[in-house]
């Protein structure tokens, strides 16, 4: 398996938060974003939102740039938590034109992803789910849900995939999809082939999951479709350097990943706020680099035979030898 990786075009956009929420940079345009991208060595594509396309930056004009810098499309993004129409919940809302604007929102991304000859739509389900006790109807809300995202993917079928990425909480104080078993039976109660999991590892984190158990625990059912990398210490969603907290934790994922041939990229999703963010992308690629390269020196043979004795020792004998040692 090769190392691809994406980044999604977000990490370029000098994003604010709730204390400074103009940005600690001046917000470059959305062109401005795809020339800092294509500049970074190990870059192979940029994953992109429908929020990206306007009138100043019609597809028209995306396709020219994505040309232009001999750059992919890794997938389009959906995230309608940025929406005031969806404040109170998006695919899951009870109030039909509410619900049916959502849809449109999603729609929107796989038409564009097949503008751009991606094959991947991410949902972020990021608006779906409550604040307080006997803030939703749990089941009425499911239902919607469920049935909104089969029908996007009706519509996406059966040329493009959907990915729904689960988060615990944020901006929700508890999201619906929030943990890798829920997420993965809502698509088999959907039961389509192209309905899958994005799999991010922060969020991951934030679940109080093993980034790189979920990541079997997918591939065993063939739904792992997307996967997002970043950083933090798992009480929010602090988007930072994939490897600079959780380093061994990120190694074992991208193990799984090299182990079970998954052929997606591998998308960086983080966001350097108080740092350039050219300058931030590009420790990130050198980190994934670097963890790619000692993982060629770790034997999967000789860490199963160690792994199969259940005492730690001997697999932590293995891993420090090829992570500590050149």
């Amino acid at each position: 398996m090769t190392l691809r990786v994406s980044a999604a075009l977000s990490v370029f956009s000098g994003g604010g938060d709730r204390y400074c929420p103009t940005g600690y940079i001046d917000p470059p345009r959305t062109g401005e974003r795809m020339a800092m991208a294509a500049k970074l060595k190990g870059i192979a594509a940029v994953e992109i939102s429908e929020l990206d396309i306007s009138n100043e930056f019609p597809v028209k004009e995306l396709k020219r740039v994505l040309k232009e810098y001999n750059m992919s499309c890794s997938g389009v993004s959906a995230d309608l938590a940025h929406d005031r129409r969806f404040a109170l919940g998006a695919f899951g809302h009870q109030h039909q034109k509410t619900r049916n604007a959502a849809i449109d929102e999603g729609r929107k991304a796989v038409d564009l992803a097949r503008q751009v000859s991606a094959t991947e739509v991410t949902l972020r389900l990021y608006s779906d789910g409550f604040d307080y006790p006997f803030h939703v109807d749990y089941t009425a809300h499911w239902n919607t849900l469920i049935s909104s995202i089969k029908t996007i993917a009706k519509y996406a079928s059966p040329d493009i995939n959907v990915a729904i990425a689960y988060k615990p909480r944020e901006p929700r104080k508890f999201l619906t999809v929030d943990s890798v078993g829920k997420a993965l039976s809502l698509c088999q109660e959907i039961a389509m082939k192209n309905v899958g999991v994005a799999l991010h590892f922060t969020h991951a984190m934030m679940a109080g999951e093993n980034p790189a158990d979920s990541i079997a625990f997918l591939t065993r059912s063939n739904k792992l479709f997307q996967v997002y990398v970043g950083d933090g210490y798992g009480l929010s969603d602090d988007m930072m350097i994939p490897g600079s907290v959780h380093m061994w934790e990120l190694m074992e994922a991208l193990f799984y990943l090299k182990a079970t041939k998954f052929k997606g990229y591998i998308t960086l999703d983080m966001l350097p706020q108080r740092m350039d963010p050219s300058f931030a992308t590009q420790i990130a690629i050198g980190n994934l680099a670097i963890f790619w390269k000692k993982l060629e020196k770790l034997d999967p043979i000789e860490l199963r035979k160690a792994q199969k004795t259940l005492d730690a020792v001997e697999s932590q004998k293995i891993i420090r030898r090829v992570m500590l040692q050149n």
